[in-house]
């Protein structure tokens, strides 16, 4: 009998799904993920392991597990997964694409708007009895409309934001590895130096990868303009939170929204918890029942159909495992 191991809970729907298919399924059901030395030990005769963005699955883990034939990653991201050590091995390697990509891109336009408009901070205010007498020059916010808005990263999730941006009437322009055929009415620009000097807002759609860790830095946020708007919905280090930090002390940017942080959850005593015009979300831009749903269930397909010896729908590494692929054996 195969062996699924699922390393956070899971909806009702999925376990029974997995459970249909006559595997053992092991779920683990602790209110914090499993520890590396957790995780070594419970793949040792697991077939599939459905895995989550706080398990880091390197060489070790999968030399724990001889029987180990698919790891499906819960999200679109998989930096997580050592994957040349998969292609090493034969393991296939799997992810959730597409299906989450409205979402984030829902959460991201969510920001940008709560830190232009300050929803986030003037609730709390009025909460704390301090909304006062009328001012017209108080509380002032910022547009959305005719603001130029830049992309940075312009695949799946990032056109959707193109098409909110667009709804709100946004000069949109984008920087990308390549120039979309599909542009969703944005502008391609050719360096990130020229999308930074000219946007209000910039929103980080890219891949993490050794080229993007720390893309924003102190030199891009020196030219970008003083009343822009950061926002972060990617992975957490291609932000460098220290110079995040110091800019917005000094006013280099107006604020930043960050889903994603370096480490997370970000310790309750960082120094960016303390700032008014810093808005952090506890990595949750896909976090709706619907999307995580589909997650979970594409999660289940990419589990099953390895451990049946088929190749799995989102499979991202069989070019490189074709003739290797331990499902296939």
């Amino acid at each position: 009998m195969p062996k699924i191991l699922v390393t956070r809970r899971t909806f009702s729907e999925a376990a029974e799904a997995l459970r249909a298919s006559g595997a053992e399924v092991v779920i683990w059901d602790g209110e914090d993920a499993p520890s590396h030395q957790d995780l070594i030990d419970a793949v040792a005769d697991v077939d599939g392991l459905y895995a989550h963005i706080t398990n880091q699955v390197n060489d070790e883990v999968m030399d724990a597990a001889p029987n180990l034939k698919v790891i499906s990653e819960f999200g679109v991201g998989y930096d997580n997964i050592d994957v040349n050590a998969a292609n090493e091995r034969g393991i296939a390697v799997c992810n959730t694409p597409g299906i989450l990509s409205e979402s984030t891109a829902d959460e991201a336009f969510a920001l940008l708007a709560s830190m232009a408009r300050r929803t986030y901070g003037l609730p709390a205010m009025v909460k704390r009895g301090e909304w006062g007498d009328f001012d017209p020059l108080g509380l002032l916010a910022s547009d959305i409309h005719h603001k130029t808005l830049g992309i940075v990263g312009m695949g799946n999730i990032g056109s959707e934001m193109a098409k909110r941006a667009a709804g709100f009437n946004m000069n949109v322009l984008y920087y990308n590895r390549n120039r979309r055929d599909e542009e969703f009415g944005a502008t391609y620009v050719d360096s990130l130096e020229e999308i930074l000097e000219r946007s209000d807002f910039v929103s980080l759609h890219n891949p993490l990868t050794p080229e993007t860790t720390n893309m924003m830095s102190i030199d891009q946020f020196k030219l970008m303009k003083k009343s822009a708007i950061l926002i972060n919905t990617t992975r957490g280090p291609v932000v460098d939170q220290d110079a995040l930090y110091e800019a917005l002390v000094a006013g280099e940017i107006a604020g930043a929204a960050l889903d994603v942080t370096v480490p997370e959850p970000i310790p309750a005593d960082h120094p960016l918890l303390t700032l008014d015009n810093c808005l952090i979300m506890p990595h949750v831009a896909s976090a709706t029942y619907d999307t995580r749903m589909k997650m979970a269930m594409m999660c289940v397909e990419n589990v099953l159909a390895g451990i049946a010896g088929d190749w799995p729908p989102y499979c991202v590494n069989e070019t490189y495992i074709s003739c290797t692929a331990r499902l296939k054996a």
